[in-house]
């Protein structure tokens, strides 16, 4: 989880109390922060990856004021319209299709207002922005730029003066030498044509999601700035948009839109409206083991930086802040009403159930199979159980199947839940393929398939081994199978070809055991090895252990 660090007296200027350090150490862990020490006017916190809002000292003070009652109730901003406006060329559809912006003017820079803004721009992108793949973030002085922009493409040969050096580089030499050049290349990996933010005068002022341009570093002159910020997924990059901008007018900036015109449509970013979400108070008192009223619920949210009216008996109206991205539930609510109230004023009651605490058996074997296949030398990964169809399906050359979905996702890559661990492994690769071969890798990992009508679905334990270097083989992976069988002591099976669209013909294969496909195996069609960028080959082997468990302990 991230951590970052606070200068202690401007967090009480933007809390509007001077607090000494132990008294903030006692206090901000309560808001669901993790305090990590302090050092000389600095101190340090791990923030959790839920609350993006809180990964600076603008946002992490404005929450712990409302939750010290300092100053409650929704905060509510306001961006005005401007003429500032940014074509985006059609060009971008298939490399990095989405960047909205705004205006920030009236500014006031200082070294601790820039340590902060650095610190906040890398925190974003490393979390909610996955290390720039999602979303990346350029600042600029505004008053440096000439509108309007195009954000459009352009070939490896063109040339501009990267951030924090003093001569012109190409594109190409940018992603060869320079240090974030090196440390992002693989975003762009396979691109010909490159992402740049274009102005009127024909001027690169952004590589995105790379570098900027010198020319348009901010400094401690700096009054007005200019936020760009290009993404792969629209409602990620507006929620970054809109937590930059309201840290920014805490400073006493004032926000203007900025006009965003996309081949087929005309957008105005950010938007700062408020979202509203029914909370029903037995629900919430039913989860908390509360009975709290009206009066009291809607004083607990407003601690918490929510307005709340009672538009009906015991159910309330919330309004969340737009900076805040996490609240897709009610029940998010709850928890901040559980925040607010203090978990340490909850009475702790034992259940009035009596059981028998005890490892479950199939986790027990899981872990014995792990130390396993760490001794085969495979590396183990761990992925979400989160995906889309796209992975699970198309670039694994399957035809779409019914799979549980998640309601309300936040994101098209995460809207199912994965039915088997192999796209997940190639996704792996796909991420990887910057380092170091050979990539041996397996999972032990829960998996979630629909049964009949009256389940619905059950979650399954799959393991799965993926080897992925330049000889890697049909006969490699059939070997770590039988060497498996063998160690884990079930030595009756059969091998027998299989027709897998995932996996080369001929070169695919099922272990059977007792008339049940336990696994199949083989090596990864070259048409799927395409789809997820792969140019070395991949061999690979999927097993159900929850058959596995049943056939050695039934």
């Amino acid at each position: 989880m991230p951590t970052i660090k606070v200068n202690a007296k401007e967090f009480c200027r933007f809390v509007g109390k001077n607090m000494s350090i132990e008294e903030i150490a006692e206090r901000i862990p309560m808001l669901g922060v993790a305090w990590e020490g302090h050092s000389n006017d600095e101190f340090e916190v791990e923030v959790f990856p839920n609350r993006p809002d809180m990964l600076s000292v603008e946002g992490l003070a404005r929450s712990f004021s409302s939750f010290l009652g300092l100053k409650k109730g929704l905060k509510k901003y306001v961006a005005e319209q401007s003429e500032y406006m940014i074509t985006v060329d059609q060009s971008l559809s298939s490399i990095r299709p989405i960047i909205v912006s705004c205006v920030i003017k009236g500014l006031d820079f200082s070294n601790e207002l820039i340590k902060s803004l650095m610190q906040m721009q890398e925190k974003l992108m490393l979390t909610h922005g996955r290390k720039r793949k999602k979303v990346a973030i350029g600042l600029h002085d505004l008053d440096k730029i000439n509108f309007p922009l195009v954000y459009t493409t352009t070939k490896g040969n063109q040339k501009f003066i990267p951030l924090e050096f003093d001569k012109e580089m190409s594109i190409k030499e940018i992603l060869e030498s320079h240090p974030k050049g090196k440390e992002y290349s693989n975003i762009l990996e396979g691109v010909e044509d490159y992402p740049v933010i274009v102005d009127a005068v024909d001027r690169i002022i952004s590589f995105p999601p790379i570098i900027n341009s010198e020319h348009t570093k901010i400094n401690e002159t700096t009054k007005n700035i200019f936020v760009d910020i290009t993404a792969m997924d629209v409602k990620a990059a507006m929620e970054v948009l809109n937590i930059i901008a309201t840290n920014f007018a805490d400073r006493g900036g004032k926000i203007f839109k900025v006009k965003i015109k996309y081949p087929e449509t005309l957008v105005y970013t950010p938007d700062l409206s408020t979202k509203e979400i029914n909370l029903d108070l037995k629900y919430a008192n039913k989860m908390l083991g509360l009975s709290l009223s009206a009066e009291q619920a809607t004083e607990f949210l407003k601690r918490m930086g929510y307005d709340a009216i009672e538009i009906r008996k015991d159910v309330l109206k919330v309004q969340i802040p737009c900076y805040r991205t996490d609240i897709m539930h009610e029940f998010d609510i709850v928890e901040d009403i559980a925040i607010a109230y203090g978990y340490e004023n909850f009475d702790a009651e034992i259940p009035e159930i009596s059981t028998i605490g005890g490892e479950d058996q199939l986790e027990a074997f899981s872990t014995k199979i792990r130390s396993m296949l760490i001794g085969f030398g495979l590396q183990e990964v761990l992925t979400f159980i989160l995906s889309n169809k796209n992975a699970l399906f198309e670039k694994m050359n399957l035809e779409e199947q019914d799979i549980a979905e998640t309601a309300n996702s936040k994101t098209s890559e995460y809207n199912v839940v994965r039915n088997w661990l192999l796209p997940s492994m190639m996704d792996v690769l796909a991420r990887n393929k910057h380092n170091d071969y050979p990539q041996n890798i397996f999972e032990v990992g829960d998996c979630v398939e629909l049964v009949d009508n009256e389940i619905g679905a059950e979650t399954v334990k799959k393991m799965c081994v993926v080897l992925c270097h330049s000889k890697a083989s049909f006969s490699e992976i059939k070997s770590i199978v039988e060497s498996f069988m063998r160690n884990v002591g079930l030595e009756e099976y059969k091998i027998e070809e299989a027709d897998h669209n995932s996996f080369i013909p001929g070169r695919a294969a099922r272990l059977v055991v007792k008339g049940r496909d336990l696994a199949i195996f083989g090596e990864i069609n070259l048409s799927v090895l395409e789809k997820w960028g792969l140019e070395m080959p991949v061999a690979a082997c999927e097993m159900n252990l929850n058959w596995l468990f049943e056939e050695m302990f039934k």
